[in-house]
């Protein structure tokens, strides 16, 4: 499937076993989608939260393939985190059949794409399981081939650039997201960064 070629660093914060951030990547009909979780705080709870989460989204994105609504996809989300510790939780969804973008963003996730201008949605404040607005915005754009998407949690400061060329000559999208994680990532939270071209 033409699309895109992932790369991902992720590592837990200083004196944690475990990462409160979990994402997943899953190839779906004419697409992909991509959701990044980050637990509240750190270690086991916020492990538990996290996974919960990618499990609830897993479940909905293989029941609805291209016909996922991101809105949808956060309102379970929602409702099976409570009683848990929460999480901020970043949607995607790259639809190659109409060339589209579609992202949803609760809480302190990033995502950037870098097309013909830097593309950044606001993100909504709240916390997934405890308290999210009662309207989320769906942001969409168009995709076009050589963007690049750069999703991470708020473990990785958004001070950095992207100077260096990726794909196409340059580093690859796994040497990008390692670098940029091992550079800006936060040592006292957990840092996730997702690239993918």
């Amino acid at each position: 499937m033409e699309g895109l070629i992932f790369g991902t660093f992720a590592r837990s914060a200083e004196e944690e076993l475990v990462s409160g951030d979990a994402y997943l990547i899953k190839e779906i009909e004419d697409g992909w989608l991509i959701a990044l979780v980050d637990g509240l705080g750190h270690g086991i709870a916020a492990r538990e939260a996290s996974l919960k989460a990618l499990s609830i989204i897993d479940a909905y994105v293989s029941e609805y393939g291209p016909q996922v609504d991101l809105r949808d996809a956060l309102r379970l989300c929602h409702n099976g985190l409570a009683g848990t510790r929460g999480a901020a939780i970043g949607l995607c969804h790259l639809d190659l059949k109409d060339c589209i973008w579609s992202s949803l963003i609760v809480g302190n996730v990033t995502l950037f794409v870098f097309s013909d201008e830097r593309l950044s949605p606001i993100p909504a404040a709240g916390i997934v399981g405890y308290r999210v607005p009662k309207i989320v915005h769906v942001a969409k754009w168009p995709y076009y081939a050589g963007d690049t998407l750069v999703l991470h949690s708020d473990g990785v400061k958004e001070d950095y650039s992207m100077d260096f060329p990726v794909g196409d000559g340059g580093v690859s999208v796994r040497q990008a997201a390692e670098l940029i994680g091992k550079k800006y990532g936060v040592k006292t939270d957990d840092a996730t960064i997702i690239i993918g071209r």
